[in-house]
């Protein structure tokens, strides 16, 4: 964090400092109190929570800005209390003066999937030759906004975040915290559904990346191709908008697109040149992640040659559609991270394209994130639809809440033999280890949380016996 100097900041929100002193440097702001303190640090008390006066314990100087003072108790020598008006009008105060304190490119990324792909593609092109700040591996959520803020200092040359959709209004705040002068929507599909009331809500919800964005100069790139961002997504009132995709009318236009050794090759058209591109990771989607790093890149000023050299070298997150040597010679693809309709439906279509002749076997689990109403009924419906089509020849399913991929998948036609419905890996190892040899691909998309559990650590320790735990 850049440096202040506490007198300022209550100068700016218009504080008033009812206990101690506000001539200390601030280093640190933190706006929960379950956050661990650290000497020179101001907390916004943004719940207006009571404080014991132990929290203080065992620092030199720290502050509080708080609207309830009657909340915090024992006020000691090392504490500087500041009361405000309205707390959350002082912390945002605060945050939009932080912010526009530095005059560098940020990126937002946001989508249904890729999000974390698409920034470590951003990342890794970016940090070669820059001091970049970034949304660690897949942790995104609003409680790290304003960690990810305050981690931009002098030094910091530009910033990527990956900003997700948790509920209406989620996405606002991040692109108020941020304010990404350059902004990519890579998809709309369904998730969420726990915290949202309908797949409508939700994809609503996913249109707030154009919040508060700045209609002449800043920079929205889409994906050309989903259908849904041309539905939910206004682009009349923003001058820079930038497509990319396989349709002629993209600025960034992907064609002739293969599968490669460890990757995928397309050709990329651009400004009337074109370009050769690989991208280690299989898949048409990870080719749409990578058009979408490269655009933004080269509108933060990087190269195109430049770019596409770096991605050739992307190394992938774990457990995001990764590829490893299984038991007997079999492909494992591990998809575990988190799961998704719109990425179980994009694995099963690699699972498909790496198949081609070799048994197809296919884990497939419970997606949180749906939640069990109606409409989390009617996605598992789809996948089950998904797994048929795609020429599943083994399928397992993984917990109740996810048993209406089976039952679909044989209402499709699927023999009934072939679907077999598991609640532990012990159960699933009985069976899947016959079919496991060089002849064989198994996909696993169970969530993270299921793969902690034992009978799952010990069946991936089997699947992938070579991998280090």
């Amino acid at each position: 964090m850049k440096e202040l100097i506490l007198s300022d900041i209550v100068t700016l929100i218009k504080g008033t400092v009812i206990h101690g002193t506000d001539n200390i440097i601030i280093k640190g702001v933190k706006n929960r109190t379950k956050k661990k303190m650290k000497d020179n640090h101001i907390l916004f008390h943004i719940k207006r929570d009571k404080i014991r006066g132990s929290f203080w314990e065992g620092y030199k100087s720290l502050a509080v800005i708080t609207d309830v003072p009657e909340q915090i108790g024992e006020w000691r020598d090392n504490l500087t209390v500041i009361v405000v008006s309205d707390i959350q009008e002082a912390y945002w105060t605060f945050i939009d003066y932080y912010r526009g304190l530095f005059d560098i490119p940020i990126i937002g990324v946001t989508g249904t999937c890729g999000k974390s792909t698409t920034k470590e593609m951003i990342l890794q092109i970016l940090e070669k030759d820059f001091n970049v700040e970034a949304t660690w591996e897949s942790m995104n959520s609003m409680s790290v906004n304003l960690r990810y803020l305050t981690d931009i200092d002098e030094s910091t040359e530009i910033a990527v975040y990956e900003m997700p959709v948790a509920y209406p209004g989620y996405l606002k705040v991040a692109c108020r915290y941020f304010k990404p002068q350059i902004r990519i929507l890579l998809n709309i599909g369904v998730h969420h559904l726990a915290d949202c009331e309908t797949p409508e809500t939700y994809m609503k919800a996913k249109a707030e990346i154009v919040d508060g964005m700045d209609h002449e100069a800043d920079i929205l790139i889409l994906n050309g191709d989903d259908e849904n961002i041309k539905k939910m997504v206004d682009t009349s009132p923003y001058k820079n908008v930038v497509y990319f995709g396989k349709d002629d009318t993209a600025h960034f236009q992907a064609e002739n697109i293969t599968y490669a050794v460890n990757g995928m090759k397309f050709t990329l058209k651009h400004e009337g040149k074109c370009y050769e591109v690989f991208v280690p990771g299989y898949g048409e989607h990870n080719v749409y992640n990578a058009m979408a790093a490269i655009a933004a890149v080269s509108y933060a000023g990087v190269e195109m040659e430049t770019a596409i050299k770096g991605l050739a070298s992307f190394s992938h997150l774990e457990e995001h559609l990764e590829c490893k040597q299984g038991m007997n010679g079999a492909v494992i693809i591990d998809d575990t991270w988190n799961s998704a309709p719109l990425s179980m439906s994009t694995g099963l279509k690699v699972l498909s394209d790496l198949s081609k002749d070799k048994t197809s076997i296919a884990l497939l689990g419970y997606m949180p994130q749906l939640g069990d109403g109606q409409f989390a009924v009617d996605q598992y419906r789809k996948m089950g639809e998904e797994a048929f089509s795609t020429g599943v020849d083994l399928l397992f399913v993984v917990g109740k809440e996810a048993e209406q991929i089976g039952i679909s998948a044989i209402e499709c036609g699927m023999d009934q033999s072939k679907v077999h419905f598991c609640e532990t890996g012990t159960e699933i190892y009985a069976i899947v280890k016959d079919y496991l040899s060089d002849q064989a691909v198994l996909y696993i998309k169970i969530t993270h949380r299921v793969m902690t559990r034992d009978s799952f650590v010990e069946l991936k320790k089997k699947l992938i016996p070579d991998e280090e735990s």
